[in-house]
């Protein structure tokens, strides 16, 4: 079976057999690889070079890429789920900058530490993915799903994660600042667990029209975020900070502001907020 180059035809690598499934390609140059709608389930990838590589409706299932070069890559509805890209102990996570993942299945991906900034992957599935200290600056991640992934400590500076389905996730010390999440879903059914977002750095973040509802945002600092009719109702805001924040039109039903930093935050025209008497400096 031989691997082509995309552009000129000319072949990369030849082996044995049909098929790429649990296929040992280790350490190779297969820069350019024309692989769209390849079998590379439980293929061992480690440390391969698959650099602006097309691998578009792939199957990548139980796939070994640690340490893989993907960067701008197109795995276009590639099916990476269960995927090791990151998180061995002595290993180099893969480089998937610039690549293009949109509506890829990433769900339960092992992901932690991956480098994906300025990555495509509106519309992707990273369900119950592990995406701890992972990097995703500038990544478009619109419309994606993250439900009940685990995102502690990644940097998503810049991101747009504008209608993403965030219930469920798990999201402490992560970088937000300055992410679009407009009209994303931290919480959901009754069935749902909210998203936890304790120590979470949100400044100057977009949260627009976003459910937060019953969120946990212990400790997170939104400071100058815009917050206009988020639906924050029974969210855990204990040692918040909003100074500076935009809140109008936004629920605080049952939301316990006492220990929040509300300084210079415009309340006047948020719902539902219980203002201790003690609190200074509203606009």
């Amino acid at each position: 079976m031989e691997i082509r180059e995309r552009g000129t035809g000319s072949v990369l690598h030849t082996l044995e057999g049909t098929t790429l499934r649990e296929a040992d390609l280790r350490e190779l140059d297969l820069s350019g690889a024309d692989l769209r709608g390849a079998d590379l389930r439980s293929a061992n990838l480690n440390n391969t070079i698959l650099d602006n590589a097309d691998l578009t409706d792939a199957n990548l299932m139980y796939a070994n890429l640690l340490g893989v070069g993907l960067v701008g890559s197109i795995l276009d509805g590639a099916n990476l789920n269960k995927a090791v890209l990151g998180g061995q102990p002595g290993a180099r996570a893969a480089d998937l900058s610039n690549a293009s993942l949109v509506k890829a299945t990433l769900v339960g991906t092992n992901l932690e530490g991956a480098v994906l900034n300025k990555a495509k992957l509106n519309g992707a599935d990273l369900s119950c993915a592990i995406l701890q200290l992972a990097h995703l600056r500038g990544a478009n991640l619109e419309g994606a799903s993250f439900c009940d992934a685990r995102l502690n400590k990644a940097d998503l500076r810049g991101s747009n994660l504008s209608d993403a389905d965030m219930c469920g996730a798990r999201m402490n010390h992560a970088n937000l600042s300055g992410v679009d999440l407009s009209g994303a879903q931290f919480s959901g059914e009754e069935t749902q667990q909210p998203a936890i977002l304790t120590r979470a750095n949100l400044k100057q973040t977009k949260l627009i029209g976003a459910q937060l509802a019953k969120a946990v945002l212990q400790t997170a600092d939104l400071s100058r975020s815009d917050l206009r009719n988020a639906n924050l109702s029974y969210a855990m805001m204990s040692g918040a900070i909003l100074r500076n924040a935009n809140v109008e039109g936004a629920d605080f039903t049952g939301v316990n502001l006492g220990t929040v930093t509300m300084d210079y935050a415009n309340f006047s025209k948020s719902k539902n907020a219980e203002i201790p008497s003690f609190k200074r400096n509203l606009r």
